[in-house]
């Protein structure tokens, strides 16, 4: 919004007399003595007989505007005195159907309260007086809405039905006043005229949150497809659809969710890592059901894809945690297997083998996770237990392979990271 400096010059106290009392009040606005015309307007229109005289609701208009601009008072008060300003000047057109008074200074004083309380508002932003900002930039919308329903026109500024600006003040000064129902509704007349470019994207960041959290979908949708159209970089949107899924409880329907969605874009870390931890709990977690070998390959595929784009270490801890998981259950079963016919001698085999494959698969990536902890200057608590377990990890997979050299070397890091 471009900002004009507006000086109104009040027009010759002869034009404005209108009786002795009004034209004393034009010469102390003529001399700038605010608060002498202050008193002495007060004191005219609290006669009744005076009450209906357009002149003086006009005066009262000026003057106080003029007063909100006294630096000395506080920030709420000057907006009182807008506020009473525009006031005045509303009921001056009330009295008036002729606007003459408007017409001869060519309705500038409603573009000063228009922009007054813009500027106001940004400053009590800026002293982190949220409720009062907000109520400012409202006061300079119904302004602005005002000018254009009496469809005033200004040769120093074009007046727009939507001022995006300043609606996006007032909802920013909104949610920092913790009113959120309002910020949602300015927000949302933002994304309903298709408003966007830089700076909008958190509006639309935010209704999304909003509708998510109150499980919306209806509402939810139209924006969620409004902001992947014009911020298709933003994963965000990705991570609500997926989380919108995931509260239906329908497992197949997010597995499938996340499929689409890694093929759309596979170099994306978070989406291939969460749903790997997704597969991860569905092989390996308290509530897990018996899995197929298909579904430890998909595991294994995914985290392959996630340790590719990973910039940290998660998804190769994941990974070495499910390798041990896959070679301990292939262990076990192993040595379940009690038969002495062929085919049971066959199948003890085939699940030691595949077992120790799953064990020698580890070992690479439990050495990665032992470079880069080792490799830290410092280990946060939850780092020095994760670097323990794989530690100990790596000592019993050294161990089911004969190798005791080796495990007594794991051991012994394990201990010294006890300390």
């Amino acid at each position: 919004m471009k900002r004009i400096s507006l000086l109104l010059v009040f027009i010759s106290a002869a034009i404005f007399s209108n009786g002795q009392s009004l034209d004393d009040i034009t010469k102390m606005m003529n001399t700038n003595d605010y608060k002498g015309s202050k008193t002495a307007i007060d004191n005219f229109l609290s006669d009744p007989k005076n009450a209906s005289k357009a002149d003086a609701w006009y005066f009262k208009g000026r003057i106080y505007n003029s007063m909100s601009y006294d630096s000395t008072i506080a920030p709420e008060e000057r907006s009182i005195y807008k506020a009473a300003s525009y006031d005045a000047l509303k009921k001056t057109q009330q009295l008036d159907p002729l606007d003459m008074r408007l017409k001869m200074e060519f309705y500038k004083s409603y573009l000063d309260l228009y922009f007054g309380f813009y500027d106001l508002g940004a400053n009590l932003f800026n002293a982190k007086k949220y409720d009062a900002a907000y109520s400012a930039f409202t006061k300079a919308l119904e302004i602005k809405d005002y000018i254009l329903s009496k469809n005033i026109t200004y040769t120093e500024a074009k007046i727009y039905p939507l001022d995006t600006a300043l609606v996006l003040n007032a909802a920013i000064a909104a949610t920092q006043a913790k009113k959120e129902d309002t910020a949602t509704m300015l927000y949302k007349k933002l994304v309903d005229a298709n408003v966007a470019g830089k700076g909008y994207e958190e509006v639309y960041e935010y209704l999304v949150s909003y509708y998510n959290t109150k499980n919306d979908q209806a509402s939810l949708e139209p924006i969620l497809a409004k902001a992947k159209a014009n911020y298709p970089n933003n994963e965000y949107w990705t991570d609500v659809e997926i989380r919108s899924v995931g509260k239906s409880g329908d497992q197949a329907a997010l597995f499938a969710k996340y499929e689409q969605m890694i093929a759309k874009n596979p170099t994306n870390f978070i989406m291939s890592y969460n749903y790997s931890i997704e597969l991860y709990n569905s092989i390996y977690g308290k509530d897990a059901k018996p899995s197929n070998d298909a579904a430890k390959q998909k595991l294994t595929e995914t985290l392959k894809l996630a340790i590719a784009n990973d910039k940290g270490i998660d998804a190769t801890l994941l990974m070495a945690n499910h390798l041990f998981n896959a070679a301990s259950d292939l262990s076990i079963a192993s040595s379940l297997v009690k038969g002495a016919k062929p085919e049971d001698v066959k199948k003890k085999k085939d699940l030691m083998t595949a077992s120790n494959k799953a064990m020698a698969d580890y070992i690479p990536y439990g050495e990665t996770a032992i470079k880069y902890f080792e490799g830290q200057p410092t280990l946060k608590p939850e780092e020095k237990a994760k670097y323990r377990i794989v530690l100990g990890n790596m000592s019993d997979v050294y161990s089911a392979k004969n190798d005791t050299k080796k495990a007594a070397e794991y051991d012994k890091k394990k201990r010294a990271a006890n300390l």
